[in-house]
């Protein structure tokens, strides 16, 4: 995967951030680590991320 290619959570998730760097896609922050797992358990949806950034 390029860096152009982003990971589908990482897309999902970090691109909102104010953090977000796409030079360092190989950190990965807590939030970012709590809520891919969530998502990967079917404890919420990817729609329940997108509401939350709106």
């Amino acid at each position: 995967m390029t860096k152009k290619e982003l990971d589908p959570y990482v897309t999902l998730i970090c691109t909102h951030c104010a953090f977000f760097k796409e030079d360092d896609l190989d950190m990965e922050c807590a939030a970012f680590k709590v809520l891919k797992s969530m998502l990967q358990e079917g404890k919420i949806t990817p729609e329940e991320i997108k509401n939350a950034f709106r």
